[in-house]
């Protein structure tokens, strides 16, 4: 094929040649072109068919058998269903010990403060102080009961949307959080909660261990899909296979996404998942 193509340049040129001392006649000439641009597709058609089945050649003498990739895709789905099932029971535990560290014990608390102002009656101003502090303890209850109800999946997000979960989630963070959101279409609706909690625990864990003082989010479209970047100025040093992390890894997983950590001594931390919103796996939906 390569011979071929050097003799038809070969041709090109003495034809070229013709023309300039005018040997060559107009008919001849356009047969001439006509044949030779003909001979040129043809040539470069069966250089791209050698080079295809060369590629092909390649791949099933080198590359992995369907049967490899096969085995691989179904471990790599056990190893994402094991991960999702790992952090629901991990989100499971967590609101338990929420519930039972924080509210019950707040509960029981106003419990006791109810009972001593039952029991007060004698002493009308002690019976007022109680129940004052009876009111307030009640009060906290119920903003922690919205704490715990916001962590395991807040009304926001079905209602009004992802970004304005995530602004609701900024302006409850213990750091500042600025948010940048760049999608101008809404998601579906396991990305747009896999995006939610990837924010939410990072937020967390900035807050928590990181001792940041700002955090940056930033959702935005690349390509066929969403990414979402979660930055804080702390100490650095995360742990990717701690359990938050390793939790959120298996939730991204679950869509065929990818979750990257970067955080070297000294910070800064840099949180990256890639949520597929095109894709021909039925676990992925369009965005």
């Amino acid at each position: 094929m390569a011979g071929l193509l050097v003799f038809g340049v070969l041709l090109a040129v003495l034809l070229a040649r013709g023309v300039v001392r005018a040997s060559v006649s107009w008919p001849e000439l356009l047969t001439q072109t006509l044949l030779g641009g003909v001979l040129l597709f043809l040539d470069l058609q069966g250089l791209r068919s050698l080079a295809d089945q060369d590629r092909r050649l390649a791949r099933a003498c080198f590359g992995p058998s369907a049967h490899a990739l096969l085995v691989r895709r179904i471990d790599e789905l056990a190893a994402s269903r094991a991960a999702v099932v790992a952090a629901v029971d991990a989100e499971r535990r967590r609101v338990e010990r929420d519930l039972h560290d924080g509210v019950q014990q707040r509960l029981v608390a106003l419990a006791v403060l109810l009972g001593r102002a039952r029991r007060g009656g004698r002493a009308p101003e002690r019976t007022d102080a109680l129940l004052a502090q009876a009111h307030r303890e009640a009060q906290e209850v119920l903003t922690e009961l919205r704490e715990v109800a916001w962590c395991v999946h807040p009304s926001a997000l079905d209602s009004l949307g992802l970004r304005e979960a995530l602004v609701g989630g900024a302006e409850r963070s213990a750091v500042p959080t600025h948010t940048v959101y760049e999608l101008p279409e809404p998601l579906p609706e396991p990305v747009r909660t896999a995006a939610y909690f990837v924010v939410s625990e990072a937020v967390t864990n900035a807050a928590k261990h990181a001792e940041a003082d700002e955090v940056l989010v930033r959702v935005t479209r690349e390509g066929g899909q969403v990414e979402v970047t979660v930055r804080d100025d702390g100490l650095g040093d995360a742990d990717p296979a701690g359990g938050g992390l390793t939790g959120l890894r298996g939730r991204v997983a679950a869509l065929d996404g990818r979750l990257t950590v970067h955080s070297p001594p000294g910070g800064p931390t840099t949180i990256t998942a890639e949520l597929p919103c095109a894709s021909s796996s039925p676990r992925t939906p369009p965005c």
